[in-house]
């Protein structure tokens, strides 16, 4: 596998669609040039995303299957299985097996306050130097965006969600 010299620190928020778009954009230059990624999706339950069930070499998705309160979990048992989650992506980045590591609504996770920004700041601080990492979500906290290297608002101008057209699979989901 080709490693990169350098990794950098990527975060796509902000209320416009297209963050989770954006990771995976890059996801498919990596590993159509050899690289591995892994993406690990935070708040998603299994099956009910449509990136979950993408299959293509040098790359691998990871549904961490954490129930969203809204969806009938528990914040407690959330915020306990996200710090759970966040020790193990831990692990596997210092494993070296992967080149680039997405953590897509990780930033939610912060931003809805089921962990602290300051865990993911140890997460970002314990990378190796050569990883390369994304970070999605709503509500990028300043010490997050200042820990970044590139750092994109996606501003929503208009969506069809506005007039009753409710998230379509396969094209918001």
């Amino acid at each position: 596998m080709r490693k990169l010299k350098t990794g950098c620190i990527h975060i796509y928020t902000g209320d416009g669609k297209g963050k989770t778009t954006a990771s995976l954009g890059i996801a498919l230059r990596a590993a159509s040039s050899g690289l591995g990624v892994c993406m690990f999706q935070f708040l998603k339950a299994h099956g009910t995303s449509s990136e979950s069930w993408l299959e293509f070499p040098n790359f691998r998705v990871v549904c961490l299957g954490q129930a969203h309160p809204m969806f009938g979990g528990s914040k407690e048992k959330l915020s306990s299985g996200i710090r759970k989650e966040l020790a193990k992506i831990k692990r596997v980045m210092k494993a070296k097996k992967y080149d680039v590591i997405i953590l897509d609504e990780v930033i939610n996770c912060v931003s809805e306050g089921f962990v602290k920004a300051a865990d993911l700041l140890d997460l970002i601080r314990s990378r190796p130097k050569k990883l390369e990492l994304i970070l999605t979500g709503r509500g990028a906290p300043k010490e997050l965006v200042e820990a970044a290297d590139y750092v994109t608002k996606l501003e929503k101008v208009k969506h069809p969600f506005d007039n009753g057209l409710h998230c379509r699979k396969g094209i918001e989901y």
